[in-house]
């Protein structure tokens, strides 16, 4: 087995530049009543995304952003945040399509979301909206016929271990992507290459002696991606997060686990 470290700076960058990206308009972020007008229905996600950077976009009645717990389709073509990142990239003839929830709890809004890729022939808006009307609550998302079970699938890269680091923050900025409030999991973590000094730790295990993340390649050329964060929100902790890769794709099984917990002030 052969093992290779990244500085944390690197897989820093590559996170906000996927989160520079992955940004709602404020009328799906946060949604009110105001009409967007009347404007032409468009027939894709692509068409949605273009008339959004045109300064408007249309869902029909039933899609429309909204914080009364009903899904809609978000005009933000993810896929666009994959093309700065070195080594991997969306295949060719897939989109990424991205369903929102909202619900508004003294006077707060929450939110879920789900991504799905699917084929470009497969993003028209009929077909994504009908995957609306067989979803339900929050623990019920759309899912548009035809969609890949595990968006990772439609990644594909040059297979070089700094391809599949990458993979393992894009796999979670795109899980994030569209929650916000109660719905938050991953925007609370922060990547860490050294223990935080300013906070006294409890360990569940012996205390790594690095904290860099590290790629190892095994002699079947399956590889396994490890890393740390330091969540910020309480309960306050380090975790160390494994991804394991079959060697000729990303999707990964992944895991995550805290492994110190804070029992200091800052």
């Amino acid at each position: 087995m052969s093992s290779q470290k990244f500085s944390i700076r690197a897989l820093q960058t590559v996170r906000r530049s996927l989160q520079r990206q992955l940004v709602l308009p404020a009328c799906e972020h946060t949604p009110n009543a105001e009409s967007a007008g009347d404007i032409p229905e468009p027939d894709s996600l692509a068409s949605l995304s273009t008339l959004f950077r045109k300064g408007g976009f249309a869902h029909s009645e039933g899609s429309t952003p909204n914080t009364n717990g009903r899904w809609f389709i978000s005009t933000v073509d993810a896929s666009a945040a994959l093309k700065p990142l070195p080594g991997i990239a969306l295949k060719p003839n897939y989109c990424l399509v991205t369903y929102l929830y909202r619900i508004r709890r003294a006077n707060e809004n929450h939110g879920g979301a789900v991504t799905w890729a699917m084929a470009n022939r497969l993003s028209t808006t009929s077909h994504l909206e009908a995957a609306l009307e067989a979803a339900g609550d929050y623990n019920t998302p759309p899912y548009p016929e035809g969609a890949l079970s595990n968006y990772m699938t439609a990644i594909t890269g040059d297979l070089t271990s700094g391809s599949f680091a990458i993979a393992s923050v894009l796999q979670r900025e795109l899980q994030e992507f569209g929650r916000c409030g109660k719905f938050y999991r991953w925007h609370h973590h922060r990547l860490i290459g050294a223990i935080p000094s300013k906070r006294q730790w409890k360990w569940r295990m012996e205390q790594p002696k690095s904290l860099l993340p590290t790629v190892h390649k095994l002699p079947n050329g399956k590889r396994t991606v490890e890393f740390y964060t330091c969540k910020v929100a309480p309960p306050i902790g380090i975790f160390h997060h494994v991804d394991r890769y079959g060697g000729n794709g990303y999707v990964a099984k992944a895991t995550n686990h805290p492994v110190a917990a804070c029992v200091g002030k800052a």
